[in-house]
Order: C-alpha cells, then sequence, then structure tokens
C-alpha cells in the first residue's frame, strides 16, 4: 500500500497541504492507520482516491538502467511547487496594494494642503470685503458731454421708444442738422440706434 507524506500527498495530487490538512480536519481524508505516536502523518493512494482528490496512476516500472542502478526520479526542484506561485501571486498583490495606498494617501494629503492654502487666504481678507472674484473694476468715468450733445440727451430720454435727428432738433429749437452728431454719439456708447433713424439713450448715460 503506497502511502505519502501530507507534502507528497499536496504534490501527487496537485494542491496544498492547507486543502489537505482541512480535508482531514472535517474527516473527508483519513489518514494512514497504524501510525504511532510522534510519527509523521502519513496518507494512502486509496484515502486521497476516497475523498475525491485526483490522484493519478502509479506508473508501470521502466526497463532497468544500463548501470544495473535505477534511473533517478524527478527531483523536487523539477515539480511544479503550487504553493510557491501562490504565496508569490500573494506578495505581488500586498505590495500592489501597497502602492495604491500610499498613492491615494499623497492625493489626500496635497488636498489638505491646498484646503488649507485656500482657508488661510480667506481669513486673511478683511471683515466684510467681498471676495477676490466679487471685486470688478470702477466703471471709467464718462467723458464729459459738450451742451448739444447733454441737451440731445436730456430729449432722447424722454422717448423710450426712439427720437430721429429731425424731431430732436425740432424739440431743442436748433438751425444744426443733428444726423451726424447723433452718429457720433452712437459711436461714443452714449446713443444706440434703435431702428432707422430712431436713437435712444444708451444704457449708463
Amino acid at each position: 500500500m503506497d502511502t505519502y507524506t501530507i507534502a507528497e500527498a499536496a504534490r501527487l495530487v496537485g494542491t496544498s497541504r492547507g486543502k489537505l490538512y482541512q480535508a482531514i480536519r472535517t474527516g473527508q481524508l483519513h489518514n494512514a492507520p497504524g501510525e504511532e505516536p510522534g510519527q509523521a502523518m502519513t496518507l494512502t493512494r486509496a484515502a486521497l482516491r476516497a475523498a475525491g482528490f485526483p490522484v493519478p496512476e502509479p506508473e508501470a516500472p521502466g526497463p532497468p538502467h544500463a548501470t544495473g542502478q535505477d534511473p533517478p526520479g524527478p527531483t523536487a526542484a523539477g515539480l511544479p511547487d503550487r504553493e510557491r506561485q501562490s504565496d508569490q501571486g500573494d506578495r505581488a498583490l500586498i505590495a500592489h496594494l501597497e502602492r495604491a495606498l500610499e498613492e491615494a494617501r499623497e492625493r489626500e494629503r496635497r488636498l489638505l494642503d491646498l484646503v488649507a492654502h485656500l482657508t488661510g487666504q480667506r481669513s486673511a481678507l478683511p471683515a466684510g470685503a467681498p471676495p477676490p472674484s466679487a471685486v470688478r473694476p470702477a466703471a471709467a468715468a464718462r467723458p464729459p458731454l459738450s451742451g448739444v450733445r447733454q441737451q440731445i440727451v436730456a430729449v432722447v430720454r424722454q422717448y423710450p421708444e426712439g427720437l430721429s435727428p429731425q424731431a430732436a432738433r425740432t424739440l431743442l429749437h436748433v438751425d444744426k442738422d443733428l444726423r451726424a452728431t447723433m452718429k457720433g454719439m452712437v459711436r461714443s456708447g452714449i446713443l444706440t440706434r434703435r431702428a432707422a433713424g430712431q436713437y435712444v439713450v444708451a444704457p449708463g448715460w
């Protein structure tokens, strides 16, 4: 009856020693009978097969070696060590998670520094002062208007629907043609042409 140590049995069926120990604890797998106290636990091929592990069939003995010695069997280094591969995969995963955690902490530190910087800037403003985004440059001072332009603005303001140069001339009782003057006031931003020949006072005047 072929018997194997736990490590040999794990290599035989292609699993880990931990799974074999777990199967023994649950009663699914029975160790070899007749073991003495202190003796290393062994498993039989039949017990492994009965527990559902894929046990390969024993190889038929080959022809005798030319020197009269048995040919060397596969060494432990030549067998696939699944436990070592699993352990290497776990270490790689742990290293990746540690790097991701450190990157997340670095991003958090940068955000906290930015918040502290912005908070310090806000606290440095005088009490009641508007935030920098609310500050707007003061409106440019309006240029002084000549007497005729002042009169035109005053009379046009009375007609929000618009006033023509001829009507403004009549209302102001002046002999001068006001078309060129009112066109110049449009270019200066004082008047706005609402329709053909109709002018209104520009916003802000």
